[in-house]
């Protein structure tokens, strides 16, 4: 029994490194991506082939992200629990494991299509360059791309509007997400010596850009609803929580409390962006059923 809960325990912190929170996200709108990709029903084999790239590569750079940032989250007070700072798990260990996902998710990614083994390599080197600098929050924009354009590519090899628009989504999403997190921990950054936009600007100015960023955001949610051809159901969808991002960021612009953008950090993610990209399935199958 002690042996079982060891080795349980030991699967639990390998799991921990990869950010399951993050890798779940990331894993779902590459999903939905190539369910998009596929009218609702792209081959199954293929399909799940493409779910497996998606994830095993989201986990294992996001592996090598934390491997990276170790020394920085052993400086912060929200971080340094993770399984690298707290020394749960040795560094090179973390490397070495994390390494080999990515290594076994473009192999698969070839398999499946060039385009997403290309794809697959852009979003992990953005993954990794420049961390903790005011490059972090582009090339983030760019690695976040990574799974929706395998999940797309891995599916249907052309690009459309559509995708463009999903892309354009994902650009504009990530300053807004990651944002809102390091104004709602702005002094634990600043004490971990993370010195980069915005935590060396005012927060007025952040929150000005981050509200010019949520209209896009949410612009470009209807903008996919009309190149995309979905449905009734998808427009509710996007104007329910793209309306609710717009006063969640509103309200931070104007007047609110700079705890509040721990909420939309967290509302930006699952409600926001999960919704957006679940929605777009159910509407293609909502469609299909009906036909």
């Amino acid at each position: 029994m002690d042996f079982v809960r060891y080795v349980f325990a030991r699967v639990v912190v390998y799991l921990r490194v990869l950010k399951p929170r993050e890798t779940i996200l990331l894993g779902l709108i590459g999903v939905c991506a190539a369910l998009v990709a596929g009218d609702g029903t792209p081959p199954m084999g293929r399909f799940i082939l493409a779910a497996i790239v998606i994830v095993v590569g989201s986990g294992g750079s996001n592996g090598i992200t934390n491997y990276l940032d170790r020394h920085v989250d052993a400086r912060s007070e929200r971080t340094r629990r993770r399984v690298l700072p707290s020394g749960l798990l040795a560094p090179r260990n973390a490397l070495v494991w994390s390494a080999s996902l990515v290594f076994v998710s473009l192999i698969l990614a070839f398999f499946l299509h060039p385009y997403a083994f290309l794809a697959g390599c852009l979003g992990i080197t953005a993954a990794v360059t420049g961390r903790k600098t005011w490059f972090t929050h582009f090339m983030g924009s760019i690695s976040s791309c990574g799974p929706i354009l395998v999940g797309w590519f891995a599916v249907n090899p052309n690009t459309d509007t559509t995708l463009i628009a999903l892309a354009i989504l994902i650009l504009i999403w990530v300053p807004v997400h990651v944002w809102n997190l390091m104004l709602a921990y702005r002094s634990d950054y600043i004490k971990a010596g993370v010195n980069i936009f915005p935590l060396t600007r005012g927060l007025n100015l952040t929150y000005r850009l981050s509200l010019v960023l949520t209209i896009a955001l949410y612009i470009d949610s209807l903008f996919l609803w009309w190149v995309g051809g979905f449905g009734w159901l998808y427009f509710v969808i996007a104007n329910i929580v793209g309306i609710w991002m717009l006063y969640s960021v509103g309200k931070l612009t104007f007047g609110g409390h700079q705890r509040d953008a721990f909420k939309t950090f967290k509302f930006s993610a699952y409600p926001f962006l999960g919704f957006t990209f679940v929605g777009l399935v159910i509407d293609i199958w909502l469609r299909l059923l009906l036909a």
